[in-house]
């Protein structure tokens, strides 16, 4: 294979990888959030039937049922739009004790925050969801079985502006290789 060749081709691969990136960052980062705030405009309360088996940035959280005209579904949720635990470690010790911004009552925050461990922002979960309690579940009423518990979280527009522009400069670079690998291969 000739240098042209490779990379016209490695060009090709890195602008498909860099288009599949950009569309999801777009997606993810700035259509879903708004289309999720124009659609899921229904609200119903749910009961939590147990801690589910989905994590969400490392904290496992409940499984909610709901009942819209009739028809029972089932929600994972509430979501994390991120999470940030810091330990600091002497030796085999760890210094930070565990603890997290979850608590039993109030606003539930959109990132957690954690010191030593997830171990305590597992628990607070449990603790904040026991079986049985009554959860506000907003769905969306043409299709109600796509939903969400307590709040949306969306991904930092913050993350979805960087990842985007990853997705851009990676398209770039591919246009860029498959325009040499060109020029070699007329030449």
């Amino acid at each position: 294979m000739t240098v042209g060749t490779v990379l016209l081709l490695t060009g090709i691969f890195i602008i498909i990888i860099g288009a599949i990136t950009t569309a999801l960052m777009v997606w993810f980062g700035f259509k879903r959030p708004k289309y999720r705030k124009e659609h899921f405009t229904a609200r119903t309360t749910g009961t939590v039937e147990r801690m589910s088996n989905f994590y969400s940035n490392d904290i496992r959280v409940p499984l909610v049922s709901y009942t819209v005209e009739g028809q029972t579904y089932k929600v994972a949720g509430p979501r994390f739009a991120g999470s940030t635990i810091v330990t600091f470690n002497v030796g085999h010790s760890q210094l930070l004790t565990g603890s997290s911004n979850i608590t039993t009552e109030g606003e539930l925050p959109t990132v957690v925050k954690m010191r030593g461990s997830k171990d305590a922002a597992q628990s607070a979960m449990t603790a904040r969801y026991p079986v049985g309690k009554t959860v506000d579940v907003f769905y969306d009423p043409d299709a109600p079985k796509h939903a969400f518990v307590e709040r949306d979280a969306p991904m930092s527009k913050t993350v979805a502006a960087l990842l985007t522009a990853v997705g851009g400069a990676l398209t770039a670079t591919g246009v860029v290789m498959a325009a040499i690998g060109i020029l070699i291969l007329t030449h």
